[in-house]
């Protein structure tokens, strides 16, 4: 049977389009986020900016999608982002793209943008591994495109007398491949790990707040560190309030042992040192973490303690329905703290262990407590459509966002 002239048409139109695909080198800062946070990483970044010493002024990101903020290339910055940003989910460095529609066009980009490439980004010897993100409308696979760009990094490297090898288990780099609009992206994971991943949580709940989404949840609610108390009335195992307290002084993100994967390379090994200190040394913020269950309150404890900010956060076993004004009113003056204002920021329960009816009368019971605190704001992430007519009110704002599969919503109220 021959073959007909739709079939012939497609075909040389697929071979045209990668024939004209080219690869371009980049040199960009790229910070990845949740869905709906370009704001908050970038205010936290211009905070962090405002207090390092840059080689040269931060300026303003292009935005990229709802969850990715695009700088030029700086080292400084690169270290600081990586170091102690923590509203991020990955620090990229974007070294590479291609609009190639298949895999040897693609490769043959990358090879030639590696054997040209004169920048300091890896040394001889090095361990790599690649992962692919978003790839599904590219026309091979995510495996086959993982391969591709492993071989094409390791045969332009070696071009240009580098000899890298596959190290998937304990690589010196991570290699992080997206699409975006067509276009396919190769970049260094700069942390070599999600940035969630900070060392100090070693146990968590049923479904524990990821640490960058709890650093979100502080931005949003404007957490005013230096004069607002923080209460989480349901802390679970301190996510929040460690997030708190650490975004306030703006500690390193990472708790020893782990350390981001690029102080190992040459053009940034030289920005780091073995004890990054805070950078907002002088504030002291402070956290109350009230959480009813003993294995959680356990928790929470040593999250804090190995967080290094126990001396920030003060824990309280009990059902926040116990918690009084009074109570917490002298626990903030014994730290020097005024309650004049502050902030209830939480992420609630959504039926993973209640029922409904149990639920709403525990979000009841929350709206009424909160309700104490006059001249406050509370703030929750939830995702249980029960919530807002059982709190009660009108929430100031409301904004979407992801937390893992599920779809959540963060509701901030003025108290």
């Amino acid at each position: 049977m021959g073959v007909s002239d739709t079939s012939l048409r497609a075909e040389a139109k697929w071979d045209n389009l990668a024939a004209m695909s080219t690869g371009i080198a980049l040199d960009q800062l790229r910070l990845v986020g949740f869905s709906g946070t370009n704001k908050v990483m970038a205010g936290e970044f211009s905070r962090l900016a405002g207090r390092a010493t840059l080689a040269t002024k931060l300026p303003e990101p292009r935005k990229q999608g709802l969850g990715s903020l695009v700088y030029p290339f700086e080292p400084h910055a690169a270290a600081l982002a990586v170091q102690y940003h923590r509203t991020s989910t990955r620090v990229l460095w974007d070294l590479y793209e291609s609009r190639a529609v298949r895999l040897e066009p693609l490769y043959d980009d990358l090879v030639d943008l590696v054997r040209r490439d004169e920048r300091g980004w890896g040394m001889p010897g090095y361990g790599i591994s690649v992962a692919a993100h978003g790839v599904e409308e590219f026309a091979a696979g995510g495996r086959q495109i993982v391969g591709t760009v492993k071989n094409a990094l390791i045969d332009g490297a070696a071009q240009r007398g580098m000899d890298l090898h596959v190290d998937p288990d304990n690589p010196d780099m991570s290699f992080d491949v997206r699409l975006r609009e067509g276009v396919l992206s190769v970049s260094i994971d700069l942390a070599g790990r999600p940035m969630s991943q900070r060392g100090y949580r070693q146990t968590g709940g049923i479904a524990p707040l990821n640490e960058s989404l709890a650093a979100v949840l502080v931005m949003l609610a404007r957490h005013q560190a230096r004069a607002e108390p923080l209460i989480d009335p349901m802390a679970g195992s301190g996510t929040i309030a460690i997030e708190a307290v650490s975004m306030g002084r703006a500690n390193p993100v990472w708790i020893a042992p782990r350390k981001p994967a690029c102080m190992g390379l040459p053009s940034l090994r030289s920005l780091f040192i073995d004890k990054p200190q805070p950078l907002f040394a002088d504030t002291q913020p402070f956290a109350i973490a009230n959480e009813l269950k003993e294995e959680a309150f356990a928790s929470c404890q040593d999250h804090a303690s190995r967080a290094g900010v126990d001396h920030l956060v003060h824990g309280v076993r009990g059902d926040f329905r116990d918690l009084t004004t009074t109570a917490v009113y002298e626990v903030c003056r014994d730290h020097q703290m005024s309650a004049a204002t502050g902030l209830i920021l939480s992420n609630p329960p959504y039926g993973e262990r209640l029922d409904s009816p149990e639920l709403v009368t525990l979000y009841r019971d929350l709206g009424r407590w909160c309700r104490q605190f006059r001249g406050w704001r509370a703030a929750f992430l939830i995702a249980n459509p029960d919530f807002e007519r059982a709190f009660g009110g009108r929430p100031r704002i409301k904004k979407p966002l992801s937390n893992a599969q599920l779809r959540s919503t963060f509701l901030l109220y003025d108290l």
